[in-house]
């Protein structure tokens, strides 16, 4: 068996990018011949020099966001060649292509390519943009949850991205069109990684009736060390950018309300409406590097997920319950399936101060902030979402998809 792992790009750019990365590293550390295949690099230092691992980039040039960008990326024909040469230098029966971002400079015709070609597809879902033009089932105007049907009358003529005009949003259904059309994503494609259940149900009715949905936890690059002592920390925390979607103000709110004290390891442009709160015992740290927000993240009582978009599967809170930090998780974030209710922490009601406030008052009591954060640690350990797990996951979805049993490279 041969893979072909391809992604934007072949770095470190947000989780997606990661998983992409860390699957094929360890994909190859298992002994399957594996090829990186990216428009753009450079190659990141932590996931090269690795036996079976090679790495195929088309060095595209980076392109500022517009709507010519959006047109002229929905079909990336140097790809399709490129790809179709890849899958030809070995067995394209015994070739799966796992596509994981594609949206910026890829495009799905390197999915086109490994059909014409003969080989397998499978592509893992990182958004919502195998069924939504802008890909987050969210209405950026109006700040909520996009409940229209993808591609309808009315979505078509909804502004909803936070562009000056609609023309971005028609840009991004012209994509979409391509997308379907001669990329064949998603009804010619059987075989999706999926993160969470949360979005098997948002995506399910938009994929082809047969699909086979193989769900997986996002590999998390962390290593055992001795369990934060929640209980002997006073502050909850939010971790990432402070933007409208991930509404950080319904934090500081129900903090104020419970006189608790909150930190904000972040920035963004959120940050005026979180201070304007007016509350004493909040602070901001603006962005950190890895081992600061790992010192900040130590000093945690709880972690707070308040997003009010459905996001896939933020590494943030799994991170922090593998280190024995309870997560509060919003009902619309797909975090709530990362959580065991009242054992490793609390879902509340997305935009609800007070049910906020309600579950963020059970972590005043030291003796349940304890039990909780032993918890969380010993859940996690007991099954953690390692590379080397995630990889197993892949190789019997990869099985299904050959429909035998896997041979290493020679």
């Amino acid at each position: 068996m041969r893979v072909i792992v391809a992604n934007d790009e072949a770095f470190v750019q947000g989780g997606a990018g990661k998983c992409a990365l860390m699957s094929a590293r360890g994909l190859a550390k298992r002994g399957v011949r594996t090829t990186f295949f990216a428009a753009r690099g450079p190659i990141d230092p932590a996931f090269d020099g690795f036996e079976n691992l090679d790495y195929n980039l088309l060095d595209r040039e980076t392109e500022a966001a517009s709507f010519g960008r959006l047109i002229r990326n929905s079909w990336n024909q140097t790809a399709y060649d490129a790809m179709r040469a890849e899958i030809a230098k070995g067995n394209p029966a015994e070739t799966i292509l796992h596509l994981h971002l594609w949206k910026v400079y890829l495009s799905p015709s390197i999915l086109q390519a490994a059909r014409d070609a003969g080989a397998h597809v499978m592509v893992s879902l990182h958004d919502y943009h195998a069924a939504c033009p802008q890909g987050q089932f969210f209405n950026a105007n109006l700040n909520s949850i996009c409940t229209l049907d993808p591609m309808g009358a009315k979505c078509l003529t909804t502004h909803c991205t936070r562009s000056r005009t609609i023309a971005s949003k028609w840009a991004e259904v012209y994509r979409l069109k391509v997308q379907k059309s001669r990329g064949g994503l998603p009804d010619r494609v059987k075989h999706y990684g999926m993160f969470s259940q949360k979005a098997v149900g948002i995506l399910k009715p938009f994929l082809p009736s047969d699909a086979k949905l193989h769900l997986m936890p996002y590999p998390i690059q962390v290593s055992q060390s001795p369990r934060v002592e929640a209980e002997k920390n006073s502050r909850f925390v939010f971790s990432g950018r402070l933007s409208s979607e991930k509404n950080p103000v319904v934090l500081v709110e129900a903090a104020k309300k419970i006189g608790a004290e909150v930190r904000f390891l972040g920035e963004g442009p959120m940050r005026s409406a979180v201070e304007a709160v007016g509350y004493e015992k909040c602070s901001i740290s603006g962005w950190l590097n890895g081992d600061q927000l790992f010192e900040e993240l130590s000093l945690a009582r709880a972690l707070a997920i308040t997003s009010i978009w459905y996001e896939v599967n933020p590494l943030a809170p799994v991170e922090a319950l593998g280190r024995g930090i309870p997560v509060i998780a919003s009902d619309d974030t797909s975090t709530v399936g990362e959580i065991v209710d009242g054992v490793t922490g609390f879902p509340f009601q997305s935009k609800n101060v007070n049910d906020l406030a309600e579950k963020m008052g059970h972590f005043l009591d030291d003796a349940v902030t304890e039990r909780m954060s032993r918890a969380a640690f010993d859940r996690f350990w007991a099954n953690p979402p390692t590379e080397e797990n995630h990889v197993e996951k892949l190789l019997k979805a990869y099985e299904e998809i050959l429909g035998k049993p896997f041979a290493l490279s020679a």
